[in-house]
């Protein structure tokens, strides 16, 4: 049944492939004219046209892009961009060796901040988190010290903030014409986090990555790969390669269906006790399981361009280490400067 979702994903990208929409003629010896998109806005008003780009207006070569709507911990937009995206999160998920079976929400808001047209950081990482765990399941397991622990001790509430962390990133490529951009940067995590949580365990990471974009008439195409480490050695710690692949297609001119891919591939064997690499909660992939394959499909509505987005989607894993299930919602706002 997943994958039914994918393939209608599919299908209603393709559905409109056959209303295309007239792109404002270039300016005369470029072959690029700034995106204008006062014809398509929600919100006629307030379109704003051929904006220029600098500190804090970021680039605007790549308007008719969105950016990422799973994981935001790790899929970054490659545009450097000002902008303030409120996210909820809800999880729901199976019981594995040290942890019940329960779900979870998140509230917090992410920036980004454009220095200029290329170069860009932000924090993506953190923000308020609630449990519940099944307090009907029991199951013995030996954590990392050698103690036996039931996993029964886990259940019932939990809440706290999770760790933060932000990025910096520079665009290496940034052909307008072609409507393709290539970034690299730098992400880092702090176990600032609550023990409530399950967070604030073990080293901060460093995750060097590269994020890219190109736009293929109104079809849209996004990835981005990375390998996290530890920057010491204080606690248990995983080392991993994570790719994530995005896919939309534009629609009436504001309306984005998307199809997203998240992959995650540990290279060090991974712990099921506590306390693990960043603990049990990672509400952008649940990295301390194990290697994951997910799959979010969803769609995102550009209301006022280069101003407000809206969207939301429904993830599921594809495939997990150690019997683990997930299944979630992400809802997002994105107000952009």
């Amino acid at each position: 049944m997943k994958w039914l979702w994918s393939f209608a994903a599919l299908l209603a990208l393709a559905a409109t492939a056959m209303s295309q929409e007239v792109v404002p003629p270039p300016v005369a010896g470029t072959g690029y004219a700034r995106p204008d998109n006062s014809d398509t806005c929600v919100f006629p008003s307030t379109c704003c046209q051929g904006r220029p780009g600098g500190f804090l207006n970021g680039t605007h070569d790549f308007d008719r892009f969105i950016g990422f709507m799973s994981n935001p911990l790790q899929n970054i937009d490659p545009r450097a961009v000002t902008e303030i995206f409120p996210i909820f999160m809800s999880e729901w998920f199976s019981t594995i060796p040290a942890l019940p079976s329960g779900n979870m929400q998140l509230y917090g808001p992410g920036l980004y901040l454009a220095l200029s047209e290329r170069f860009s950081f932000g924090l993506n990482q953190g923000g308020y988190a609630t449990a519940d765990l099944n307090g009907g399941q029991t199951g013995l397991f030996v954590d990392h010290l050698g103690h036996l622990h039931d996993k029964h001790e886990f259940a019932g509430d939990h809440s706290g903030w999770l760790n933060l962390g932000g990025f910096a990133q520079y665009t290496l490529i940034k052909n307008a014409e072609r409507q393709f951009l290539l970034t690299a940067g730098m992400r880092f995590e702090a176990p600032s986090g609550s023990p409530a949580i399950f967070q604030g365990h073990g080293p901060a990471h460093l995750a060097p990555y590269l994020t890219l974009g190109k736009e293929f008439g109104e079809f849209h195409f996004l990835a981005t790969a990375g390998y996290e480490f530890p920057a010491g050695s204080d606690g248990p710690t995983s080392n991993f390669f994570y790719t994530d692949v995005h896919f939309d297609r534009r629609c009436f001119g504001w309306l984005y269906p998307l199809l997203e891919f998240n992959v995650i591939y540990h290279t060090t064997t991974v712990p099921v006790d506590l306390p693990t690499r960043i603990g049990f909660i990672d509400m952008g992939t649940f990295t301390s399981t194990g290697t994951i394959v997910a799959m979010a499909v969803g769609a995102n509505a550009v209301l006022v361009p280069n101003k407000l987005e809206f969207g939301g989607a429904y993830t599921t894993s594809l495939g997990a280490t150690h019997g683990f299930d997930f299944n979630g919602l992400i809802v997002k706002m994105v107000l952009r400067f």
